[in-house]
């Protein structure tokens, strides 16, 4: 089993609640972004301890907790999308600085957020891995058109049914971690995170047909939060030479917490593990 890594705090100037984990033999850097409800440090015991085996790896993994999310300040889940787009390309910003490879990884909210950084902004991305990306908001207009003006009004206004954690994994154990956890945000998105989602995920599916970044999408096809289909759609339209999509036919939302996390685990680190550069000289800490 992987040692846990020091948590130690990160500062990247946008106000959030930032996370670094190092690696005592650093090869690259890797941002993590997570899902809705949800905050960076739930990937240290939960999700196959993905960022311990990440910092094993040679990853300095570097996380933040979204606007109302985890430990950074503002209404539970009243999150604006356009602003996490816009710390996402800042905390990139900050890693590239001196130079070593950046890598990135969203799960599900942070999927979406990541490809549309990515999309934006496409220099300095060494490789990209998308996990249930929720990049393809499917919405009528009538309630589209609803939730963009009750944003305006009532940012806080929750439309929608809250997530079911029973539909996040096939493992009960998992399940009553989620429902349990008081970091964690059991209410239906808010409006104004649903009515930016929107426009954020709108603004994607434009510059989709730009992508170069080299990219993995992993998906459960039995995903009831995001559909599977827009990782089809996704893959199927980029334009990377170097894209992998694998689709796990039993999967649910949260593949790393599911009965398949072995091998999603498994495709993960060995894709990222793949792409990366040989080992730094000894005393040169990717910070």
């Amino acid at each position: 089993m992987a040692d846990t890594p020091v948590t130690e705090a990160w500062d990247f100037g946008r106000g959030r609640a930032g996370y670094v984990w190092r690696s005592p033999s650093p090869r690259a850097k890797l941002l993590l972004a997570h899902g809705y409800g949800e905050y960076a440090e739930r990937y240290i015991e939960h999700y196959h301890r993905l960022i311990p085996h990440l910092v094993a790896l040679g990853f300095a993994v570097h996380a933040f907790d979204l606007e109302g999310h985890g430990r950074t300040d503002g209404a539970r889940g009243v999150a604006d999308m356009h602003k996490a787009v816009a710390d996402h390309i800042a905390a990139r910003a900050a890693l590239t600085e001196n130079g070593a490879p950046v890598f990135l990884f969203g799960h599900s909210l942070g999927g979406l957020v990541t490809a549309a950084s990515v999309a934006k902004s496409p220099g300095g991305v060494a490789g990209v891995v998308l996990s249930a990306p929720a990049i393809l908001v499917e919405i009528g207009g009538a309630l589209k058109a609803v939730a963009g003006l009750v944003s305006a009004a009532a940012p806080g206004a929750r439309l929608t049914p809250p997530i079911a954690p029973e539909s996040l994994s096939r493992i009960p154990e998992e399940v009553e971690a989620y429902r349990s956890d008081p970091m964690i945000c059991l209410l239906p998105p808010s409006a104004r995170l649903g009515a930016t989602a929107i426009a954020v995920s709108e603004d994607g599916w434009r510059r989709y047909d730009t992508w170069r970044a080299p990219v993995l999408v992993v998906h459960g096809a039995k995903d009831e939060a995001t559909p599977a289909k827009g990782s089809g759609r996704f893959f199927g339209m980029i334009r990377a030479a170097d894209k992998t999509l694998e689709i796990f036919p039993e999967g649910y939302h949260e593949l790393l917490n599911d009965l398949d996390r072995d091998a999603a685990r498994t495709l993960i680190l060995s894709w990222l593990e793949a792409r990366l550069p040989a080992l730094t000289h000894a005393g040169a800490p990717l910070s």
